[in-house]
């Protein structure tokens, strides 16, 4: 008899959200998800209300991971941060642990030029592509 293990793609990625704590793939089970590098004081933040609309509409499963790696634009600590995106765009979607470009994730699939850079992955959660800061949400869910 073969016995097949399915790896846990989201798991190998090391996200671990500040409300759901390590991320793994039945979490999101059936789900596109967009992970994303974020910064609060950044003039892309107003895509979080974008990335909001994306998750209620069930269209994917936005992931932000928080860096202050470009200009010091994520000077908070996780607790701010998660604070600012819930009270400013009505977050609900997953809000990683603050970190910077030389995550696992960043070497993995490429590091951001700057924030907002999006990471998009089908529904069996394999990526895509990575797409920069310019393009919306809603084209990089439209995307697949």
């Amino acid at each position: 008899r073969i016995i097949t293990y399915m790896i846990d793609k989201l798991l190998q990625m090391d996200l671990e959200s500040l409300k759901l704590g390590l991320l793994s793939s039945n979490k999101f089970w059936n789900k596109k998800l967009i992970i994303f590098n974020t910064a609060s004081l950044c003039g892309f933040t107003k895509q979080l209300s974008d990335f909001q609309k994306i998750f209620i509409d069930g269209l994917a499963v936005p992931i932000a991971i928080p860096t202050n790696d470009f200009g010091k634009q994520e000077p908070g600590d996780d607790y701010e941060i998660l604070q600012f995106a819930k009270k400013t765009y009505g977050v609900t979607f997953p809000i990683c642990k603050k970190t910077d470009i030389n995550h696992k994730f960043f070497k993995t699939f490429g590091q951001p030029d700057w924030n907002f850079n999006k990471y998009l992955f089908t529904v069996d959660h394999n990526f895509v592509q990575k797409f920069s800061s310019t393009k919306t949400p809603h084209e990089v869910v439209a995307y697949v």
